[in-house]
């Protein structure tokens, strides 16, 4: 009888340890392993939904991965139109929910693959000169990845281009705190690099156009260091500071 009351009271507590800990959401790894991700995104959704799994990181994430995925087929446009940004929007929300970082160390191929798909499409604005429509593509790199310093050098940018030279000024203000924040960039990923010097290169082209060449100067020696064997940066850096 002894034995029994024991062998209880195991039995209860590991039930209640095991009810006490979250899912592991095997069920969405299943789906996106499979390729299912109109079930992905709902099953997610729903987890989101839930008091009991909404601060959770990973049903974001996987939603944001099931998004992603359909917006590269044109099989989804129709029932999903908004899936690109929703890939972004819930990405961003996982990174809030990872209060331990752990999720983003761990999905870092996946951050480095969204993150760069946004550059690209911010390569195409910049070339066009939409700086209104620029602003909002910026801040949305800026929810994927909050320690980025050159999307604050294109934000100001976007800023001051679009006369709005308040919020630029406090902009121009957390890019110089970020980037004098730097103590390596061993660590840096190519997309990382790409974005620095898009940030900082339309930051100077701004200021050579209002003929303060000695701000674009400054900005663009700042960063030189990392950038000597960039034929894009150089052309640039000869272009503004040395006239050539």
């Amino acid at each position: 009888m002894k034995n029994l009351f024991f062998l209880f009271i195991f039995t209860l507590g590991c039930t209640f340890q095991s009810a006490a800990q979250p899912p592991l959401y095997d069920d969405l790894l299943i789906y996106y392993a499979d390729g299912d991700y109109e079930k992905l995104v709902s099953k997610a959704e729903k987890y989101i939904g839930n008091d009991k799994t909404k601060n959770d990181a990973l049903p974001y994430l996987y939603c944001s991965k099931g998004y992603f995925e359909m917006a590269k087929d044109e099989i989804y446009d129709d029932d999903y139109p908004k899936a690109y940004n929703l890939s972004i929007q819930n990405a961003g929300k996982a990174i809030k929910k990872d209060k331990d970082g752990s999720m983003y160390a761990d999905q870092l191929p996946y951050y480095t693959a969204i993150k760069s798909s946004v550059v690209e499409e911010i390569e195409n604005m910049v070339d066009q000169e939409d700086y209104s429509r620029l602003r909002g593509t910026v801040m949305k790199l800026q929810r994927l990845d909050p320690a980025d310093v050159g999307s604050h050098y294109l934000l100001a940018a976007c800023q001051y281009q679009i006369k709005d030279k308040g919020s630029a000024k406090l902009t121009v203000k957390e890019a110089q705190k970020r980037l004098d924040a730097i103590e390596s960039v061993e660590d840096w990923r190519e997309v990382d690099f790409k974005m620095l010097r898009i940030g900082v290169m339309e930051y100077a082209r701004y200021f050579v156009k209002m003929r303060q060449p000695d701000k674009a100067d400054d900005i663009m020696n700042k960063v030189k260091q990392w950038y000597e064997d960039d034929e894009t940066f150089m052309e640039e850096y000869n272009a503004i500071v040395n006239g050539e």
